[in-house]
Formats: C-alpha cells, sequence, structure tokens
C-alpha cells in the first residue's frame, strides 16, 4: 500500500482536511495583500514645484491670487499643465528642490513622502522590483530548505519574518529602508506561498489536487479584493501599511505542531515515517476513520528505504536529462506567464482611469482565470496550459490596435483586451502551480518548484520597468508587444511537456524513468472520478 491508497482511506476531504485548509488559507490570505498594495503605495499623484514664499502653499488652488502667483512662477507646458520639475525664480527657469503633491485620491504615498519625482523618478520602479528581488533571493537561497528541514518549520519561520518586516515597514525612514523592507518580505513571502502550496497538494489524493491548488490561488484573490477596500478607505501609505500588517501576527500560533503539522508525504519521503504516523493517526482519529492496520501495511513499505540524504538525492536528479529538459522549459513558462502577470499587475496605475476600479476589475479577471483551473480534470493541464499562453499572446497583440491606430477616447477597450490577457495568464498562473508540482518527484519537489520559480523571479523583477522605459506611443507599445511575443514562443515550448491529469505523484527521482510505463496516458472512457480510480489501478 502506498501513500495516496492510504490516505483515500480516511476520506478524501474530512474535519481534519477542513481544519488544515483553514490554517494554510491564512497565510496565503496575508500574502495576496504584498504585491498588489505596491499600486497604492505609490498612487499616481499630480505635482509641481513648490511656491518658495508661499508658508502653506498646496497643489490645489486655494483662491485667485494663490492662481496668479502660481501662473507666474511655474512654467507650463505646450498643452497649458504646470512643469513639473521647473520654477521661474527671478525671472530665470531653474529645477526645485521642493514639491506640492494633489491629495484629491492619495493623501499620501512614497513618491510624495520621498519626493521620488523629477530626476528621482526611476527610484519608482527600483521600489517596485526590490520586491521581487527578495522573491528571487528566497528561490536561490531557500528552494531546497523546505526539502531539508520540511514544510512546516520553514513555513513558520518564513510567516514570524514576514510578520516582523510588514509592522516595521510603515516607519520607514527613507525609501530606501522601506525598499530593503519590501525586499524582506518578498523573501519572506515567496518561501510562504510555495511552502503552503505544497502542504496543500501533498495532503489530499490526486483527484482533489486540482481543487486545492485552485482553492488557495481564488483565496488569494479574495485577499486581494479586500485589500483593495480597505486602499479605498484608507489613502495614506503608512496607515494602509499598518492596518495589513497588524493581523499577520496571527500566524505566530502556528508553531505549535497541532495547529500546523508536517506533510506526511515530505516525511515518508526522507524515511521519517515514525513522525508521519503520528500524524496520519491523528487525521484518521479526527476524521473518525481507523487505520492501525493500514498504517503498519504503510509502514513496511517505507522501512524499505533510508534517507538518501538531500546530496545523494541532487546527484541523481542532475543526471535525469528528463528532468533537467522539463525544467528549462517549464522555467520558461514561469518567467513568460510572471513577466506579463506582475507587468499587468504593478502598472495598472498606467492604463488610465480609475485606479480602484481597473484594479477591481484586474482580480475580477484573475478570479475567472483561476475558475478556469477546475476545468483541468476535463481538459487535461497540457491542453489547457497551451490554451491560455496562446490566447494570452493574441490578447496582448490586439491591444496594439487601440494603441496605434484609435484615440485616448478607445483607452477602455486597450484596457479590456488587457484583462482578457490577465484573465488568460491568471489562469496559467493557477495551473502552472499544480502542473509544476505533479511533474516533479516529492523527494525534490519544493527545489523544483522554487528552482522553476527563479524564471517568474526574473520575470517579476523586471515587469515593473517595462513602462518607464519609453514615452509616448511606443511606450505603450512596448510592453504588449513583448507580452504577446514571448508568450507564443513558450508556447511552443511548452508542446515537450507531458500530461498529469489524475496521476499519483512521483515519490523518489528514480519513478521518472518509469513514468511512461506507471502513468499512462488517461483513455476518453475515463471521465468520472470511479473510472479514473480503476484505470489507475489498474494500469499502475
Amino acid at each position: 500500500m502506498d501513500y495516496d491508497d492510504l490516505i483515500k482511506k480516511f476520506g478524501n476531504f474530512g474535519k481534519f482536511h477542513f481544519r488544515l485548509y483553514v490554517v494554510l488559507f491564512f497565510p496565503v490570505l496575508f500574502n495576496s495583500f504584498s504585491t498588489p498594495i505596491i499600486v497604492f503605495f505609490l498612487g499616481d499623484q499630480s505635482y509641481r514645484c513648490k511656491l518658495p514664499d508661499w508658508q502653506n502653499d498646496t497643489f490645489a488652488v486655494q483662491n485667485e491670487y494663490h492662481k496668479s502667483i502660481i501662473n507666474s512662477s511655474i512654467p507650463t507646458t505646450s498643452d497649458g499643465k504646470y512643469k513639473e520639475c521647473e520654477i521661474i525664480r527671478n525671472g530665470t527657469i531653474g529645477t526645485c528642490t521642493e514639491w506640492v503633491f494633489d491629495i484629491s485620491t492619495f493623501s499620501n504615498t512614497i513618491v510624495s513622502q520621498f519626493n521620488l519625482v523629477c530626476d528621482r523618478t526611476m527610484l519608482r520602479p527600483h521600489a517596485m522590483t526590490t520586491y521581487f528581488i527578495g522573491y528571487a533571493a528566497s528561490t536561490v537561497l531557500l528552494s531546497i530548505v523546505g526539502d531539508v528541514i520540511g514544510r512546516r518549520l520553514e513555513c513558520c519561520i518564513c510567516l514570524t519574518f514576514m510578520f516582523i518586516t510588514n509592522i516595521t515597514m510603515p516607519f520607514s525612514t527613507s525609501v530606501y529602508m522601506f525598499a530593503a523592507l519590501r525586499f524582506l518580505d518578498g523573501f519572506c513571502a515567496s518561501t510562504i506561498y510555495r511552502t503552503v502550496f505544497i502542504m496543500g497538494l501533498e495532503f489530499v489524493t490526486p483527484q482533489l489536487r486540482l481543487i486545492s491548488g485552485t482553492v488557495i490561488v481564488l483565496v488569494f484573490c479574495v485577499g486581494a479584493y479586500i485589500l483593495v477596500l480597505i486602499a479605498y478607505f484608507i489613502r495614506d501609505w503608512r496607515w494602509l501599511q499598518l492596518t495589513v500588517a497588524i493581523p499577520m501576527a496571527i500566524p505566530l500560533i502556528y508553531w505549535w505542531p497541532r495547529i500546523f503539522p508536517e506533510s506526511p508525504r515530505w516525511l515518508l519521503s526522507r524515511g521519517r515515517h515514525e513522525e508521519a504516523m503520528k500524524i496520519l493517526q491523528n487525521a484518521a482519529k479526527i476524521n473518525n476513520t481507523p487505520l492501525d492496520e493500514d498504517i503498519n501495511l504503510l509502514k513496511v513499505n517505507v522501512e524499505k528505504d533510508g534517507d538518501k540524504g538531500i546530496v545523494n538525492i541532487l546527484k541523481i536528479l542532475i543526471t535525469s536529462r528528463k528532468l533537467v529538459i522539463r525544467w528549462l522549459i517549464v522555467t520558461a513558462n514561469w518567467f513568460a506567464i510572471a513577466f506579463i502577470y506582475y507587468g499587468l499587475t504593478v502598472n495598472l496605475g498606467k492604463f488610465g482611469g480609475n485606479l480602484y476600479a481597473n484594479t477591481a476589475l484586474s482580480i475580477t479577471a484573475e478570479i475567472l482565470g483561476y475558475s478556469m483551473c477546475f476545468l483541468l480534470d476535463k481538459t487535461g493541464r497540457k491542453p489547457m496550459h497551451l490554451v491560455v499562453l496562446f490566447g494570452s499572446s493574441v490578447a496582448c497583440f490586439l491591444t496594439l490596435i487601440p494603441i496605434l491606430l484609435l484615440d485616448e477616447s478607445y483607452n477602455w477597450l486597450m484596457i479590456t483586451f488587457a484583462m482578457i490577457g490577465k484573465f488568460g495568464i491568471s489562469a496559467g498562473f493557477g495551473e502552472i502551480y499544480i502542473y509544476t508540482g505533479e511533474m516533479f518527484p516529492t523527494v525534490v519537489r519544493s527545489l523544483s518548484l522554487g528552482l522553476s520559480g527563479a524564471g517568474s523571479r526574473l520575470g517579476s523583477i523586471t515587469s515593473p520597468y517595462m513602462f518607464f522605459l519609453a514615452d509616448g506611443t511606443f511606450g505603450k507599445v512596448l510592453p504588449f508587444l513583448l507580452f504577446g511575443s514571448l508568450t507564443f514562443c513558450v508556447g511552443l515550448l511548452s508542446l515537450k511537456l507531458p500530461e498529469t491529469r489524475m496521476i499519483k505523484l512521483l515519490q523518489q527521482v528514480e519513478d521518472v524513468s518509469e513514468e511512461d510505463i506507471r502513468r499512462p496516458p488517461l483513455s476518453k472512457e475515463a471521465n468520472d472520478t470511479e473510472e479514473v480510480e480503476r484505470f489507475l489501478e489498474d494500469g499502475l
């Protein structure tokens, strides 16, 4: 008897699973605040130079006299707008060192707090990207940690540091301190999400892995909606950050093992069967399912293999040509998906229109995209993956029509096509986690997901700059042209990936050599769950 057979016996989803997923949802919920919150931190505020002789100068015109002083002190552009970085002193135009900001939408942002304007404008995407650099650093430094010390301990450590980082951030005294804390936030958030996602997959049967993974990303969207609601009422970035940081103290109770247990599948893969047995027996007790005899059968199987050690496992991994090629293709997919997803997410303020409405629309597109993942057991992983990639590519190319051929009154059409692209790429983001987790063995699943995510981190690091590198029409065309071209190319590469629908997870690296024999493709007749289970039992 193997692990998947055993966990079927104490129920696909009982009280134990419900409790576990409630515990897993909190880190995902808090994690969902970290990425989109930068949109509200940066806030698109208009500004101009501060009048040197006006003690209480404001961006808003106070009276006619104030207006006349502004007109005589601030030069204008050809379209009649005030220049943002120049001021007239004694009849001479020069640069200024103080500014006033429009507070009609945002009362305070990091832009106005730290004067990220004029020659400091590029500090804005730098402040964005430090979060994603933290993501990347976590991928490089911590990908293997979950496979060495366990999912639970890694997650608890990062949850603790995430709370400390977020509660400190509102008290930043400079943009550099803010950027450093955002780096640490990204470092922790990446590890937490990856670990929680893997634990969600490893506690359920193959039939529930799809629902497990999809529900987790939908909870992520719920958190983003909550953030938009909070941000709508709190327009000062410091108070907004403090508001979302305080509840992050809740997961500190996860240090208690009874609240947040280790993954039995990981324990078994490392030969720690006694610890795994205790967790499984507790789960069976909560689900009112006796498993004593079955536990002993599983123990006999796992005792045949001790812990080979992560070094030996990695040696075997790098000699597997099939897994290395698979990892390269998957990494390219992660890069393209993250590049587009984060490019469309953190640059919403550049689209025009109402930021809060655009953000809510973007989240809705994400939810619809993630919901497509529920069809993965019908369509298969690979067909869905190819459809969303090529579909997103087409949508990104279509955004070029209103940008190049139509005037600004058709900006809604550009946003519509962009949101269709966001819908497709969100579906891709939802299924790539599930798909990647199913393509690699348990002993290196955390490492493989982390290393594959290295492409995602590179994509997310570069994405904030796309809308800052060029001005005018070219600046609007370039991002969508790159998005569409890149997605099409990785879609072609993905034709080489395997199908993993409704299969048992690989346990050891050596199992990959027998993958085609052990995991035959499903027949058309194996449509419902019972038929699939019988088919797999016969085939395996």
